[in-house]
């Protein structure tokens, strides 16, 4: 099993989108048992994926019909340092992606002061501190052999929260729009990630030197030269226009989309996996895609697999075929680089 989070720094990328097609395209059409975890506290991907009817159950009924992601980690307002398992995601059959999904909820972003107080105190070297920074080691090493592959979809925040799932996870992918502040965004990603990971390495040598029984009988990363390794990009919602040689994004957007493959390469180039080169690393171009993002929304259906029931007219079949082509394409590419990096 292998795991992902999905992240840039800028929000407004498409990010959300594109995980929960993404996602939901291995699991109906690449032969991948893939879950979706909602780690953001704004629950884009919940509600993108659950009907109106099943989120009452979970957010308004007295008895919820299913556990968020801050059920499993509620015990830390109590002050314990396990999260509570076992991991019981909502299936895949309850909904038209065809994906397992931890919920998310938006009372992770209470978590996270909990997991900022955590990690003062692995900068101290205290066992607890370690337990509940490596909550989402824990979670999935529980999930183990259950899938092939699980994704985090989390906020563009630099904070606690973000860092504890980008520490256990073995890659990142990040979506790009087609702006300045994407560059940025990437550039801070790199700078954010060398320092906290250099910060934890430091005290869990020390912390391992000091009382290494505790980290044997604890869930609790002791290396993480293979974790958070860049996996690649995508370059989402530019706005084309139709040539003769094919569709190609306006003039105001080319300098841009010039810069990003050696601004990632830059920034990047410290946790890129070691057999990934420039081209392996664009795994795709999402063009604009007009009318089919709020129809999707609104049937609780990926892009790929909106149907005449849905909505869709005219043209728009070709545009769910062209969508469907480049998930095929984006998926294979993905795939092929979890193999080499």
């Amino acid at each position: 099993m292998k795991s992902i989070a999905f992240f840039n720094n800028k929000g407004g990328v498409g990010k959300t989108t594109l995980a929960c097609n993404l996602v939901s395209y291995m699991n109906m059409h690449k032969g991948k048992r893939v879950l979706l975890v909602d780690a953001d506290p704004q629950c884009n991907a919940t509600q993108a994926i659950l009907t109106d009817e099943e989120c009452e159950k979970i957010y308004l009924s007295d008895s919820p019909s299913a556990k968020t992601l801050y059920s499993y980690l509620s015990p830390f307002e109590m002050g314990e340092p396990q999260i509570q398992l076992p991991a019981e995601p909502v299936l895949g059959t309850k909904n038209r992606f065809a994906t397992d999904l931890i919920p998310g909820h938006p009372s992770m972003s209470i978590i996270e002061d909990k997991l900022s107080d955590a990690w003062s105190l692995v900068r101290g070297r205290d066992i607890g501190g370690y337990r509940i920074t490596n909550w989402c080691h824990q979670l999935l090493e529980n999930l183990g052999d259950r899938y092939d592959l699980i994704v985090f979809d989390v906020g563009p925040s630099l904070g606690a929260l973000n860092r504890s799932i980008i520490l256990a996870c073995d890659y990142i992918v990040t979506p790009f729009g087609c702006d300045i502040f994407s560059l940025l965004g990437v550039k801070n990603i790199s700078e954010w990630i060398k320092k906290w990971d250099a910060q934890y390495m430091s005290s869990v040598r020390d912390g391992m030197s000091e009382n290494p029984r505790a980290f044997e009988h604890y869930e609790i990363i002791h290396d993480t030269y293979k974790k958070h390794r860049f996996l690649g990009y995508s370059v989402q919602q530019y706005v084309s226009r139709q040539f003769k040689s094919g569709p190609r994004p306006v003039k105001s957007y080319d300098e841009i989309m010039r810069r990003i493959p050696a601004t990632v390469q830059s920034a990047m180039a410290s946790i890129v996996g070691a057999d990934l080169n420039e081209q392996d690393m664009e795994l795709g171009h999402i063009p604009y895609l007009y009318s089919l993002v709020p129809m999707a929304q609104a049937a609780k259906v990926p892009m790929h697999a909106l149907e005449y029931g849905d909505g869709i007219v005219g043209n728009q079949y070709g545009q769910v075929k062209d969508f469907d082509a480049l998930m095929s394409k984006i998926c294979d590419k993905l795939l092929a680089n979890l193999e080499k990096a």
